[in-house]
């Protein structure tokens, strides 16, 4: 079809009995007959130029006309996209909820924050005690710039982990238990670098409230990463569709415009073809 020929991969035609190109007076070897003068040879190789340009535009504004086109093949494969990324958004809105989890409002004992260098926290949960110390962050001169990550030095949220917890869900909570209580530590140091008060009261069902959206686990800032996770997937897949949508319209517009282009293109080929055909004659 004629949008292959377009925006395909071109194959020239086999001929049968092909024969040398021979040079002409000049000394140019040429494909096409040369001007029967040699003072037209540069006037005919730029109305052949303008001819196989002429008809090239001719091509492309007929085919821009026909219920089949190059433009609306392209379109179709756009709507395909635009279908799949509509069903993706579907499928993200009507995942069904996880069964929630709780954890026993187990306390936070012995709650500690030094600020003397290195700054730590400390807390513990049950017997288990977590500690981190802060990686110093310094310049060339030297001071410290920014403040450090906080390191993690003891403490295994699995020894803390209730047994009655679902063996389906509990590598999934290990996970974000040990991300909870990471979040919790920078929470403190922050608190007390800022010389705001410590909570009262900190328990182990704070680091993994239930989310009321998906049924997975707020962590101790009230933030569910899986509702995060399918939030910047809806991103992702409505920046592509906007994406395609806008090829879309640029598509239709395109198509539009070289079919208004045809009746110029029709006798643009036209006369570059007569005077083609004179120059060719002289």
């Amino acid at each position: 079809m004629v949008w292959k020929r377009l925006f395909g991969k071109t194959e020239t035609p086999v001929e049968s009995t092909p024969s040398p190109p021979q040079p002409d007076a000049s000394g140019i070897v040429r494909r096409q007959r040369p001007a029967a003068d040699p003072a037209m040879q540069q006037r005919l190789d730029t109305l052949r130029r303008r001819h196989a340009m002429a008809a090239y535009d001719l091509e492309r504004a007929e085919s821009a006309r026909l219920p089949e086109n190059p433009w609306q093949e392209r379109i179709a494969l756009l709507d395909r996209s635009l279908a799949s990324i509509e069903a993706d958004l579907q499928a993200l809105d009507i995942i069904p909820p996880l069964t929630p989890v709780s954890l026993p409002e187990t306390p936070l004992t012995d709650v500690a924050v030094s600020l003397e260098e290195p700054v730590s926290v400390a807390f513990s949960i049950g017997p288990e005690r977590f500690r981190w110390e802060e990686e110093v962050d310094w310049d060339q001169r030297g001071g410290p710039v920014v403040r450090g990550q906080l390191r993690q030095v003891s403490g295994d949220v699995g020894n803390i982990l209730p047994a009655e917890v679902p063996p389906d869900r509990r590598d999934a909570l290990l996970r974000h238990l040990a991300e909870s209580v990471t979040v919790l530590g920078i929470d403190l140091r922050d608190r007390a670098l800022e010389g705001e008060p410590l909570p009262a009261h900190i328990t182990l069902a704070d680091l993994a409230r239930p989310c009321p959206a998906c049924g997975d686990w707020l962590d101790w800032l009230g933030h569910c990463a899986t509702c995060a996770q399918r939030a910047w997937q809806r991103q992702n897949l409505r920046q592509e569709a906007a994406r395609l949508e806008k090829e879309r319209e640029e598509l239709e517009e395109d198509r539009y415009k070289w079919s208004e282009r045809l009746p110029v293109a029709r006798k643009r080929f036209a006369d570059v073809e007569a005077e083609l055909a004179a120059v060719e004659t002289e």
